[in-house]
Protein backbone atom coordinates (compact mmCIF):
# COMPACT_ATOMS: atom_id res chain seq x y z
CA UNK A 1 0.00 0.00 0.00
CA UNK A 2 0.87 3.73 -0.96
CA UNK A 3 0.54 6.75 1.10
CA UNK A 4 0.31 10.52 0.46
CA UNK A 5 2.08 13.00 2.04
CA UNK A 6 1.55 17.09 0.79
CA UNK A 7 3.79 19.62 3.07
CA UNK A 8 1.61 23.10 2.94
CA UNK A 9 3.93 25.76 2.56
CA UNK A 10 4.52 29.66 1.88
CA UNK A 11 6.25 29.28 -1.56
CA UNK A 12 5.73 25.81 -2.15
CA UNK A 13 2.90 22.91 -1.58
CA UNK A 14 5.68 19.91 -1.88
CA UNK A 15 3.60 16.03 -2.32
CA UNK A 16 5.26 12.77 -1.95
CA UNK A 17 4.05 9.08 -2.86
CA UNK A 18 5.34 7.09 0.05
CA UNK A 19 5.72 2.92 0.51
CA UNK A 20 5.13 1.08 3.81
CA UNK A 21 9.31 1.61 3.97
CA UNK A 22 8.88 5.07 4.31
CA UNK A 23 10.44 5.30 0.90
CA UNK A 24 9.35 8.14 -1.11
CA UNK A 25 8.36 6.58 -4.31
CA UNK A 26 7.30 10.10 -6.09
CA UNK A 27 8.03 13.73 -5.67
CA UNK A 28 6.86 16.83 -6.72
CA UNK A 29 5.61 20.47 -6.26
CA UNK A 30 3.77 23.29 -7.26
CA UNK A 31 3.88 27.14 -6.51
CA UNK A 32 1.92 27.76 -3.41
CA UNK A 33 -0.85 30.63 -4.96
CA UNK A 34 -2.55 33.28 -3.07
CA UNK A 35 -6.74 32.82 -3.36
CA UNK A 36 -9.52 34.90 -2.37
CA UNK A 37 -11.44 31.50 -0.74
CA UNK A 38 -10.48 28.62 0.45
CA UNK A 39 -12.71 26.69 -1.43
CA UNK A 40 -10.23 28.07 -4.68
CA UNK A 41 -7.48 27.10 -2.59
CA UNK A 42 -8.13 23.89 -1.47
CA UNK A 43 -9.36 23.06 -5.52
CA UNK A 44 -5.61 24.29 -6.33
CA UNK A 45 -3.57 22.27 -3.72
CA UNK A 46 -6.08 18.92 -4.56
CA UNK A 47 -6.09 19.48 -8.46
CA UNK A 48 -4.37 16.19 -10.78
CA UNK A 49 -3.84 14.66 -7.01
CA UNK A 50 -3.23 11.05 -7.63
CA UNK A 51 -5.47 8.37 -5.48
CA UNK A 52 -6.03 5.45 -7.09
CA UNK A 53 -3.73 3.36 -5.04
CA UNK A 54 -3.36 5.81 -1.63
CA UNK A 55 -4.46 3.95 1.52
CA UNK A 56 -3.95 7.57 3.96
CA UNK A 57 -3.25 11.23 3.57
CA UNK A 58 -0.76 13.13 6.01
CA UNK A 59 -0.29 16.49 5.94
CA UNK A 60 1.74 18.93 7.27
CA UNK A 61 0.44 22.44 7.79
CA UNK A 62 1.79 25.54 9.28
CA UNK A 63 -0.23 26.91 12.33
CA UNK A 64 -1.65 26.19 15.47
CA UNK A 65 -4.53 22.78 14.88
CA UNK A 66 -7.41 22.51 17.14
CA UNK A 67 -8.32 18.96 17.80
CA UNK A 68 -10.54 18.77 14.84
CA UNK A 69 -7.94 19.66 12.37
CA UNK A 70 -9.59 23.98 11.86
CA UNK A 71 -6.61 26.01 11.82
CA UNK A 72 -6.65 28.44 14.55
CA UNK A 73 -4.02 31.16 13.98
CA UNK A 74 -2.69 33.18 10.60
CA UNK A 75 0.54 32.30 8.51
CA UNK A 76 2.61 33.35 5.93
CA UNK A 77 0.37 35.51 3.35
CA UNK A 78 -0.24 32.92 0.61
CA UNK A 79 -2.08 30.79 2.96
CA UNK A 80 -3.31 32.62 5.52
CA UNK A 81 -6.98 31.82 3.64
CA UNK A 82 -6.57 28.42 5.69
CA UNK A 83 -7.65 30.20 9.18
CA UNK A 84 -10.32 28.78 10.77
CA UNK A 85 -10.73 26.24 7.88
CA UNK A 86 -10.95 22.43 8.88
CA UNK A 87 -7.71 20.88 7.07
CA UNK A 88 -9.10 17.27 7.37
CA UNK A 89 -12.68 17.70 5.83
CA UNK A 90 -11.61 19.92 3.09
CA UNK A 91 -8.63 17.84 1.90
CA UNK A 92 -10.78 14.28 2.63
CA UNK A 93 -13.85 15.29 1.14
CA UNK A 94 -11.76 16.38 -1.81
CA UNK A 95 -9.62 13.67 -2.24
CA UNK A 96 -12.02 10.58 -0.69
CA UNK A 97 -9.20 9.18 1.59
CA UNK A 98 -8.42 9.56 5.34
CA UNK A 99 -6.60 12.71 5.98
CA UNK A 100 -4.69 13.36 9.23
CA UNK A 101 -2.80 16.93 9.72
CA UNK A 102 -0.08 18.26 12.35
CA UNK A 103 1.63 21.41 12.55
CA UNK A 104 4.72 21.48 9.92
CA UNK A 105 7.00 21.69 13.05
CA UNK A 106 5.77 19.28 15.05
CA UNK A 107 5.59 17.13 11.46
CA UNK A 108 9.83 16.92 11.43
CA UNK A 109 9.61 16.79 14.74
CA UNK A 110 7.56 13.76 14.89
CA UNK A 111 9.54 12.62 11.84
CA UNK A 112 13.04 12.90 13.70
CA UNK A 113 11.45 10.51 16.93
CA UNK A 114 10.21 7.79 14.54
CA UNK A 115 12.90 7.55 12.43
CA UNK A 116 15.64 10.44 13.13
CA UNK A 117 17.64 11.45 15.66
CA UNK A 118 15.20 11.50 18.52
CA UNK A 119 14.78 7.33 17.79
CA UNK A 120 14.70 5.14 20.73
CA UNK A 121 14.61 8.52 23.25
CA UNK A 122 12.38 8.54 26.22
CA UNK A 123 12.05 12.13 25.55
CA UNK A 124 12.85 14.44 22.89
CA UNK A 125 12.68 17.93 21.84
CA UNK A 126 12.89 19.58 18.06
CA UNK A 127 14.35 22.87 17.79
CA UNK A 128 13.62 24.52 14.13
CA UNK A 129 15.89 27.31 13.17
CA UNK A 130 14.43 29.88 10.49
CA UNK A 131 12.82 33.15 10.32
CA UNK A 132 11.31 32.29 13.59
CA UNK A 133 11.46 29.13 16.49
CA UNK A 134 9.68 26.04 15.07
CA UNK A 135 9.46 23.36 17.55
CA UNK A 136 8.14 19.93 18.62
CA UNK A 137 7.79 18.15 21.95
CA UNK A 138 7.78 14.20 22.05
CA UNK A 139 7.61 11.72 24.88
CA UNK A 140 8.72 8.22 23.75
CA UNK A 141 6.04 7.46 20.93
CA UNK A 142 3.52 10.96 20.43
CA UNK A 143 3.70 14.47 19.78
CA UNK A 144 2.93 16.31 23.37
CA UNK A 145 0.44 18.87 22.01
CA UNK A 146 -0.51 20.68 25.00
CA UNK A 147 -4.10 21.53 26.39
CA UNK A 148 -4.55 24.49 23.51
CA UNK A 149 -1.76 22.77 21.37
CA UNK A 150 1.26 25.35 21.82
CA UNK A 151 3.56 22.99 23.23
CA UNK A 152 6.35 23.47 21.32
CA UNK A 153 5.81 26.80 19.77
CA UNK A 154 9.29 28.09 21.19
CA UNK A 155 9.16 31.31 18.99
CA UNK A 156 6.76 32.41 21.78
CA UNK A 157 9.18 31.55 24.86
CA UNK A 158 9.63 34.48 26.99
CA UNK A 159 13.27 35.69 27.96
CA UNK A 160 13.25 39.16 29.39
CA UNK A 161 11.08 42.41 28.81
CA UNK A 162 11.38 45.32 26.44
CA UNK A 163 12.02 48.69 27.66
CA UNK A 164 8.32 49.76 27.24
CA UNK A 165 7.51 46.33 29.21
CA UNK A 166 6.23 44.39 26.78
CA UNK A 167 7.25 40.83 26.59
CA UNK A 168 10.26 40.13 24.68
CA UNK A 169 10.57 36.29 23.03
CA UNK A 170 12.97 33.90 21.93
CA UNK A 171 12.25 34.47 18.36
CA UNK A 172 13.48 38.20 18.41
CA UNK A 173 17.08 36.97 19.74
CA UNK A 174 17.79 33.12 18.29
CA UNK A 175 16.29 33.18 14.96
CA UNK A 176 18.05 33.85 11.82
CA UNK A 177 16.89 37.48 11.22
CA UNK A 178 17.81 37.96 14.87
CA UNK A 179 21.61 36.80 13.81
CA UNK A 180 21.09 39.35 10.94
CA UNK A 181 19.80 42.29 13.82
CA UNK A 182 22.45 41.14 15.96
CA UNK A 183 25.20 41.51 13.07
CA UNK A 184 23.81 45.14 11.39
CA UNK A 185 23.53 46.27 15.01
CA UNK A 186 27.39 46.06 15.57
CA UNK A 187 28.90 47.06 12.40
CA UNK A 188 28.18 50.49 9.88
CA UNK A 189 25.69 51.28 7.73
CA UNK A 190 27.46 50.06 4.83
CA UNK A 191 28.37 46.83 6.10
CA UNK A 192 24.89 45.69 7.42
CA UNK A 193 23.59 42.36 5.85
CA UNK A 194 20.06 40.97 4.63
CA UNK A 195 21.37 37.26 4.58
CA UNK A 196 22.49 34.98 7.35
CA UNK A 197 24.42 33.19 5.11
CA UNK A 198 26.46 36.15 4.39
CA UNK A 199 27.35 36.38 7.63
CA UNK A 200 27.98 32.97 8.42
CA UNK A 201 30.78 33.25 5.79
CA UNK A 202 32.42 36.20 7.23
CA UNK A 203 32.47 34.39 10.62
CA UNK A 204 34.61 31.93 9.16
CA UNK A 205 36.97 34.17 7.35
CA UNK A 206 36.83 35.52 10.77
CA UNK A 207 35.95 39.10 10.99
CA UNK A 208 35.94 40.56 14.44
CA UNK A 209 32.02 41.71 14.18
CA UNK A 210 30.13 38.32 12.79
CA UNK A 211 32.38 36.77 15.39
CA UNK A 212 30.77 38.15 17.88
CA UNK A 213 27.44 38.45 16.82
CA UNK A 214 27.58 34.40 16.14
CA UNK A 215 28.75 33.86 19.95
CA UNK A 216 26.20 36.45 21.26
CA UNK A 217 23.40 34.55 18.84
CA UNK A 218 24.62 31.19 20.11
CA UNK A 219 24.76 32.18 23.44
CA UNK A 220 21.06 33.12 22.89
CA UNK A 221 20.00 30.07 21.55
CA UNK A 222 21.10 28.51 24.34
CA UNK A 223 19.11 30.40 26.68
CA UNK A 224 16.38 28.52 24.72
CA UNK A 225 17.50 24.93 25.66
CA UNK A 226 18.44 26.20 28.90
CA UNK A 227 14.68 27.29 29.50
CA UNK A 228 13.40 23.67 27.69
CA UNK A 229 15.84 21.70 29.55
CA UNK A 230 14.99 23.47 33.22
CA UNK A 231 10.97 22.60 32.20
CA UNK A 232 11.42 19.31 30.45
CA UNK A 233 14.81 17.81 30.71
CA UNK A 234 14.49 15.76 27.49
CA UNK A 235 17.37 13.44 26.70
CA UNK A 236 18.21 14.91 23.14
CA UNK A 237 17.79 18.25 21.48
CA UNK A 238 17.63 18.33 17.76
CA UNK A 239 18.41 20.93 15.90
CA UNK A 240 16.97 21.71 12.85
CA UNK A 241 17.02 24.52 9.84
CA UNK A 242 19.27 25.32 7.38
CA UNK A 243 22.34 26.25 9.58
CA UNK A 244 21.92 22.51 11.12
CA UNK A 245 23.50 20.52 8.38
CA UNK A 246 26.85 22.49 9.59
CA UNK A 247 29.00 20.41 11.58
CA UNK A 248 30.55 23.74 12.84
CA UNK A 249 27.59 25.11 14.20
CA UNK A 250 26.36 22.00 15.90
CA UNK A 251 29.78 21.78 17.63
CA UNK A 252 29.64 25.48 18.91
CA UNK A 253 26.32 24.45 20.35
CA UNK A 254 27.46 22.03 22.25
CA UNK A 255 30.35 23.78 22.73
CA UNK A 256 28.31 26.92 24.59
CA UNK A 257 26.17 24.49 26.74
CA UNK A 258 29.41 23.24 27.99
CA UNK A 259 30.56 26.65 28.76
CA UNK A 260 26.71 27.51 30.50
CA UNK A 261 26.54 24.34 31.88
CA UNK A 262 29.34 25.66 34.75
CA UNK A 263 26.69 28.48 35.66
CA UNK A 264 23.99 26.19 35.90
CA UNK A 265 22.95 25.20 39.90
CA UNK A 266 23.39 21.37 38.69
CA UNK A 267 25.77 20.70 36.23
CA UNK A 268 26.53 17.85 37.11
CA UNK A 269 23.25 16.48 36.90
CA UNK A 270 22.47 17.50 33.23
CA UNK A 271 22.78 15.23 30.39
CA UNK A 272 20.24 16.46 27.35
CA UNK A 273 22.56 15.69 24.42
CA UNK A 274 22.64 18.48 21.21
CA UNK A 275 22.44 16.84 17.82
CA UNK A 276 21.25 17.75 14.62
CA UNK A 277 17.82 17.14 12.86
CA UNK A 278 18.79 13.98 10.68
CA UNK A 279 16.03 14.60 8.17
CA UNK A 280 15.75 17.99 6.05
CA UNK A 281 13.47 18.62 3.37
CA UNK A 282 11.50 15.02 3.59
CA UNK A 283 10.81 15.94 7.39
CA UNK A 284 7.49 17.46 6.62
CA UNK A 285 6.19 15.13 4.61
CA UNK A 286 7.32 11.64 6.28
CA UNK A 287 6.52 13.02 9.63
CA UNK A 288 3.03 13.75 8.61
CA UNK A 289 2.75 10.72 6.92
CA UNK A 290 3.85 8.65 9.84
CA UNK A 291 1.04 10.87 12.48
CA UNK A 292 -1.87 9.79 9.89
CA UNK A 293 -0.77 5.93 10.25
CA UNK A 294 -0.68 6.21 13.97
CA UNK A 295 -3.76 7.83 14.10
CA UNK A 296 -5.63 5.22 12.29
CA UNK A 297 -4.01 2.62 13.63
CA UNK A 298 -5.36 4.15 16.83
CA UNK A 299 -9.29 4.50 15.64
Amino acid sequence: MLDLGIDVGGTFIKYAIVDEENNIIRRWKKETIKFDTPKEFYDYLCADVPVENIRYIGLSVPGVLAPDSTILSEAAVNVRVMYHTNVKQEIGSRLGRPAHVLNDAKSAGFCEMQLGNGKGAASSVYFVIGTGIGGCVCDDHQVIEGVNRVAGEFSNLACGFHEDGSIKHLWEIASMNALIDIYNEIVEEDRKERYGTEITKRYHAGEAAALRAMDQWCRNICLGFETIITFYNPEVICVGGGISKEDWFIEKLRDTMQQENLKRAFPELVTTRIERCLYDNDANILGALLFARQKESEA
